[in-house]
């Protein structure tokens, strides 16, 4: 079994709608985040999996300043700081976000996924992805 299992340092992002161009076609506005996301990964294996794949996906976001005292105590959260992250970011389209950037890259096509388990989460400093996938040997 074939395990690809990273902690990637990059702030999760959404994956962005594909826009049309007035003169036809469309355009990725996602295409810049998706490059520097690869970059930032390196070392992806030479070889492609090409069989079922098992994801498990933890999005770690960066808290928000008003979650934190102020002053001297400005590194400890407020009592009042939400435990769960419900920021405006969909954890689908993380998702997709992820999937899509991987997509020709570590995996033929994202079709082979067939189990995601995923999170959104709050880190205790800057925002990164905990990213496994796991192909399965038929």
């Amino acid at each position: 079994m074939t395990t690809f299992e990273r902690k990637i340092e990059f702030e999760p992002v959404s994956l962005k709608r594909h826009r049309h161009r007035l003169q036809g076609g469309t355009y990725d506005p996602s295409k810049k985040e998706k490059d520097e996301f690869v970059k930032v990964i390196g070392g992806l294996p030479e070889e492609k999996m090409t069989n079922p794949i098992k994801c498990q996906l933890q999005f770690y976001c960066k808290r928000p300043k008003n979650h934190y005292k102020t002053g001297k105590k400005s590194n400890e959260l407020k009592d009042s700081a939400p435990k769960y992250n419900t920021n405006s970011k969909d954890l689908d389209n993380m998702v997709k976000f992820v999937l899509d950037a991987l997509n020709d890259k570590l995996y033929v096509d994202d079709s082979q996924i067939i189990e995601i388990t995923c999170s959104k989460l709050y880190s205790e400093g800057d925002g990164y992805i905990y990213a496994k996938f796991e192909e399965i040997k038929e």
